[in-house]
């Protein structure tokens, strides 16, 4: 039932095309033994933040310490989005599932 609220309260959606470089970067940046996967360890490592947009949606984004308005993802919210993208549930987000989650934009998160 936990697990079912949780999925529930994630949405994976496209927030508008110019994100896809964006998401592509980030991709590149959580991925840090360049081996074309994210693992759990390494998006857990990664400093990601929920955004506001201007249309209200909140986005995943790697925090920006000059920012102000950022909620930095705790290690559970961090979990419950990996096992939300590792949609064959290998262990691994592949660049394929990335941009599943995010096809030509931002990975938005709905709280």
């Amino acid at each position: 039932m936990m697990m079912k609220t949780v999925v529930a309260a994630l949405m994976l959606a496209v927030s508008f095309p110019a994100a896809a470089v964006a998401e592509a970067q980030l991709f590149e940046q959580l991925d840090t033994d360049k081996s074309g996967t994210i693992s759990r360890t390494e998006l857990l490592k990664g400093d990601l933040a929920v955004v506001s947009a201007p249309d209200g949606t909140k986005r995943v984004q790697r925090r920006d310490p000059a920012a102000t308005g950022q909620n930095v993802l705790t290690e559970g919210q961090k979990r419950r989005l990996f096992d939300t993208l590792d949609l064959d549930k290998n262990g691994f987000i592949s660049r394929k599932e990335w941009q599943r989650a995010a096809p030509g934009g931002f990975i938005l998160w709905k709280f």
